[in-house]
């Protein structure tokens, strides 16, 4: 009998992650199409979390960080900008191959906790924008001593 799968723990957690990546790639990666969402391209986010603020990681390749826009409403951090055809005005250069995208872009994120948003700050090195949000103190974890009763 054959069972490709008999030696193989599957966890659905883990497909669900694979198949958000894959949609993810797709719908913001432009694979060879424009991504589904009417933009014709967007870059690749990361969100990380410490115990005390969020990571927002950009990848910015080909854009310059003074024409991102960089705003937030609530919980909501928005980033706006464009990675411009490098040779667009040059109408003596044919693109013979492309796998790049470029153009507008407009990416939200939405941070799941509470952010002290005046403290936001925003560096840019080697084509990645990193985006660092401090977390208010309420919504910091806290180490709690449990109490063990007969010593």
């Amino acid at each position: 009998m054959f069972r490709p799968l008999q030696d193989t723990q599957i966890s659905l957690t883990a497909l669900q992650d694979e198949m958000n990546k894959m949609f993810d790639r797709v719908w913001h990666g432009g694979l060879s199409t424009r991504p589904f969402d009417g933009q014709q391209w967007a870059p690749a986010i990361d969100l990380y979390e410490r115990d005390d603020c969020y990571i927002v990681q950009v990848e910015m390749s080909g854009v310059d960080a003074k024409d991102v826009e960089l705003t937030h409403i609530g919980n909501t951090l928005t980033l706006r900008g464009e990675r411009p055809c490098p040779f667009a005005e040059d109408e003596s250069v044919r693109r013979i191959s492309g796998e790049r995208r470029f153009g507008t872009f407009c990416r939200s994120v939405e941070l799941p906790g509470d952010i002290e948003a005046a403290k936001l700050s925003a560096r840019c090195h080697c084509g990645m924008l990193e985006i660092s949000i401090p977390k208010t103190v309420s919504s910091r974890p806290k180490a709690i001593k449990i109490a063990v009763e007969g010593d």
